[in-house]
């Protein structure tokens, strides 16, 4: 019993377990929002109280790692460290926090992790006895783990060279997140002169800045060939992308609401141009970011048959390995995608709307991507794309921005963890 009553404090649910139990009897007075609210805040208070508590009698086990992305799924930076981690074959524990959804999908993480639930009483444990933490955002932070003396947390997060402001979000929630997560960060990775600035103008300015490039972009770089075509197969053969298709990636960003206006870019007439520009048969892929997902399914919103709903698949970054043409708005895996110098293009028509509101760090038309905010622009920038002259373009938008991403940054990362753990690995 006792156990159980500690599980519940720490998960920050014991009142909402004893009112389910004693509701009958004592809690009928309460309105049910304000009694929501009330137990929320003394369960919340309760399991801060009894985190710090559990932290404190665990002790730190030296070769642990404890590895968090921001919904749980194996992918971005901490899957690239992970993997390079496993393919050295280092003797170290490997602990992946996971979401419901995720664990229900075990076959995606390897047999070397250890999954636990997010926010679980076991979380909580594991995160105490950890060595390091690497987290690409604030999840620590808004899960409210307490970081002992010894501890070491390292920051990947997960956008490359962002054109979005972190900073000027309307969440104050997330901005007290935020500002929590870089005051406890020992380690933050940059891939890029602009990237550290960034950091250090915005939360990281504390933190020991280690230009060491993106995990996650090893990939698009890597010289391993066989690597590369093992994954190609795979996302084809999970996203039922019919052979010999080329493949073009429509990937947005969010907005606050429930207006899909923005996001409605002509699948026909961007077939029509890919096949008329770049030859062959086409198949699109959609992938909308994970807040958007239960509003795309209650809008019943239905694709021609060439477009493919990817939004479920974990990894973006496998899907840029098959993407011969890239599309989005605002978000930052279009910086990746530029590595590969592959055709991308903007499409925004919310442009001017989302400029004001979010604010960027740099004008969309800076960058290589011609920019769109009609169906009919977008079309029109397909047919005059000038692949010689874009290239140019990603060259130059590389360089200035200082970027450092080489194929190794996996690499010099577990480099770093091997200092950091020492001889206890």
């Amino acid at each position: 019993m006792i156990e159980k009553i500690k599980k519940a404090i720490i998960e920050g649910n014991l009142l909402e377990k004893t009112y389910k139990k004693l509701k009958e009897c004592f809690f009928s007075c309460f309105n049910g929002t304000y009694r929501k609210k009330l137990f929320k805040k003394i369960d919340t208070a309760l399991a801060r109280w009894a985190i710090r508590k559990q932290a404190k009698q665990e002790m730190v086990v030296s070769n642990k790692i404890l590895f968090m992305t921001t919904r749980g799924g194996y992918n971005c930076n901490p899957r690239a460290i992970a993997d390079e981690i496993i393919r050295q074959k280092l003797p170290w524990d490997l602990v992946w926090v996971a979401r419901k959804e995720n664990i229900k999908r075990m076959e995606e993480y390897p047999s070397k992790l250890k999954l636990v639930l997010r926010g679980s009483y076991e979380f909580y444990r594991e995160a105490a006895r950890s060595k390091v933490w690497i987290d690409n955002s604030t999840s620590l932070s808004y899960l409210n783990t307490w970081k002992k003396t010894g501890q070491v947390l390292i920051e990947t997060w997960h956008g490359s060279l962002g054109i979005k402001r972190i900073e000027t979000t309307s969440d104050k929630q997330w901005l007290k997140k935020a500002k929590e997560c870089g005051e406890r960060t020992d380690y933050c990775i940059s891939n890029s002169t602009f990237e550290r600035e960034l950091f250090q103008n915005t939360f990281w300015g504390t933190s020991n800045i280690l230009d060491f490039g993106h995990a996650r972009n090893d990939i698009l770089l890597t010289s391993d060939t066989e690597r590369v075509a093992v994954l190609e197969r795979k996302v084809r053969e999970s996203c039922g992308i019919p052979k010999n298709r080329h493949v073009a990636l429509y990937a947005p960003t969010f907005r606050d609401g429930d207006d899909l206006s923005p996001y409605k870019l002509d699948y026909n007439a961007l077939c029509e141009a890919l096949t008329e520009k770049f030859g062959g048969k086409w198949s699109i892929l959609v992938r909308f970011h994970f807040q958007l997902r239960k509003l795309v399914k209650k809008k019943k919103i239905k694709f021609p048959e060439f477009v493919i709903d990817v939004t479920n698949y974990p990894d973006i970054q496998d899907l840029l390995l098959v993407t011969d043409v890239g599309i989005t708005d605002y978000s930052s895996w279009i910086c990746d995608y530029v590595l590969t110098k592959k055709p991308g293009f903007l499409f925004a028509m919310d442009y001017r709307h989302y400029y004001t509101e979010r604010g960027f760090y740099y004008p969309l038309e800076s960058m290589p991507f011609p920019l769109a905010c009609t169906n009919a622009e977008m079309v029109r920038n397909i047919l005059n794309f000038d692949l010689a002259e874009y290239q140019k373009k990603c060259e130059t938008f590389i360089r200035d921005k200082g970027c450092i991403d080489d194929g190794h940054a996996a690499e010099r990362v577990v480099e770093k963890l091997k200092e950091i753990i020492g001889d206890a690995g």
